[in-house]
Order: C-alpha cells, then structure tokens, then sequence
C-alpha cells in the first residue's frame, strides 16, 4: 500500500473501523447494488484519537449489532484510510439517504505521528440504543478487515463488547521538561503506573524553542527520551494537553498535536503518545544531540 504523507486538510480521505476495511465484503457489497468497488483506495493503517467503539445500533442487515464510534478522551480505534474517488456508493452503504449513518469530519492519526484530516461515519443520535451484541458473522467481517491493516483485533471489539478492558495505548514518550530531573516532571510523575526507562523515537528531531524543546517528524535523526506507563489515561491527557497547549485536532492555533509515535526501548517497541511540535523547524536551532537537557 501507498506510504501516508502528512494530509492536514483533504476532502478525499475516508477513515474506517468496521465492515468496509474487509475488501471481501465491500466488493460483494458493491457487485450486487452496481457501484464502483474501485471508488475506495486503501493507502494504510490509521488511528481514530479519542474516540471508542460502542455496539448500540441495531441492524436488521447484520442481523444483531453494528459498530459505531463515540468521544472518549485518551482511546483510539484502530482503522485505515482510503482515498474516495466517488462518495455515492459508501453514502448508499452507510445508508445516509435513510438517516442510519451520517457523515463526520475527524483527524486520524498514523504511527509516524502524522495527522490527516478524513471523514468517518457515525450513527444517527434517533438510532442510538442500548448495547445489541453483533452477530458473528459481522464480527468475523469486521476481524478480517482489522487484519488486512494489520491490526490486532480481537481486543477492540471485546472491549467494545464489553467484555474487556480498552486496548489503547496507555505510555507516553516524554523528551523534554517533562522528563526525570527537569523543572515539569512531577506533572507527569503523579500520573505514572510505570516508567519504563530511556526511548527513542527515530526519523525526527529535537529544536530549542525557548526554555522549552520541541520534536519535529522526518529529519533523518533520532530523538531520545522516556517512555512512561500512565495510570488514568484520559485523566493525564486532559492536565498534560493543557500544559502542552494543545487544544484538539480540529484547533489551528495549538502550538503542540498530540500524536502517537512508535518509541523503541531496550525491551522493544511501543505505540505511544508524544507532543509533536507545529511551528515552523527552520526558524528554531536544532538539537544536534537529539537529548535535551534543562540545566
């Protein structure tokens, strides 16, 4: 599949988390009502930030429950982006016309620490319910879709089955003031289950903004760090977004995107949250160590 360049503003991309990543399905899908199954391209695998499957829609073609996404702070739904050439058949199978689904505009995340701007789909509030499981059939569907991208996929959908706990990414790689032994670290310390020592991020690099670093994505070096396991995810989120003057995908003015990035250990490597400078690289000096250092 095509490798993702950042796409901060695009009206062509569409984020899926259910039936459609499964290409068996939307193929037959778009054989038997004559549209286009060319009208979707795959590009790769994505993240939906901050938001949660739930199983609370009732379909009569799934024959039990069919997944929808819902806001919830510090969770991610795993997914992929495909570009659109043509919106009218995914509109038709969302069922748009008939008030089942409705378009959304959201920001997917790649583990690169990219952004894109896409559009997903919701179901309609008047349709909400109480939790309907899916049929199995649906669950096989929508696991071999995951698969196809690469994704694990039984955690997601039990969790949004209920039946475990959230499998979103609970570390963050931290770089700067944040880190043991600078001025900010008790910030981050009350709200740590685990540290997991020293971490890296690489193709990136760190800049002197002010008394304060900033990692920039794709400058051929490596950025080093700390890898930290958070207690209450979405409670250190909601202090860390503030203190990192982040204000939400949809903000222009933030100086600071939350993104996840792959931070390798001595142990391996993990998916993790990070704070992606927004500035402009060229007018900060760079950080030719990559490590940044407050004394």
């Amino acid at each position: 599949m095509p490798v993702l360049a950042p796409v901060l503003h695009s009206a062509v991309l569409y984020f899926a988390y259910g039936s459609n990543l499964d290409s068996e399905n939307w193929n037959l899908w778009c054989a038997n009502k004559g549209f286009d199954a060319a009208s979707i391209e795959p590009l790769g695998p994505a993240w939906l930030p901050d938001y949660e499957l739930v199983f609370h829609y009732q379909s009569r073609l799934r024959k039990g429950g069919a997944l929808d996404v819902r806001p919830r702070l510090g969770n991610v739904i795993p997914g992929a982006l495909f570009r659109v050439h043509d919106w009218e058949g995914l509109d038709a199978k969302e069922g748009v016309a008939g008030g089942y689904y409705r378009r959304l505009s959201v920001t997917a995340l790649t583990d690169d620490g990219h952004a894109h701007r896409a559009t997903t789909y919701r179901v309609c509030e008047a349709r909400h319910g109480s939790f309907v499981p899916p049929s199995p059939a649906y669950r096989e569907i929508v696991m071999r879709g995951l698969a196809r991208f690469g994704h694990r996929h039984d955690a997601f959908l039990e969790a949004a089955a209920g039946a475990a706990a959230s499998e979103s990414p609970r570390a963050i790689f931290a770089y700067g003031t944040l880190m043991r032994g600078e001025r900010n670290h008790e910030l981050l310390s009350c709200r740590v289950l685990n540290a997991h020592g020293p971490a890296r991020v690489g193709d990136a690099a760190l800049l002197q903004i002010d008394w304060y670093p900033g990692l920039v994505l794709h400058q051929g070096g490596t950025v080093h760090g700390e890898l930290y396991e958070l207690a209450d995810v979405a409670s250190a989120l909601r202090e860390l977004d503030s203190y990192e003057d982040f204000m939400g995908y949809e903000s222009a003015t933030s100086l600071y995107r939350r993104s996840l990035i792959t931070a390798v250990t001595s142990s391996g490597t993990t998916l993790a949250w990070t704070y992606i400078f927004l500035g402009d690289p060229a007018a900060f000096p760079l950080i030719p160590t990559g490590r940044w250092s407050g004394a």
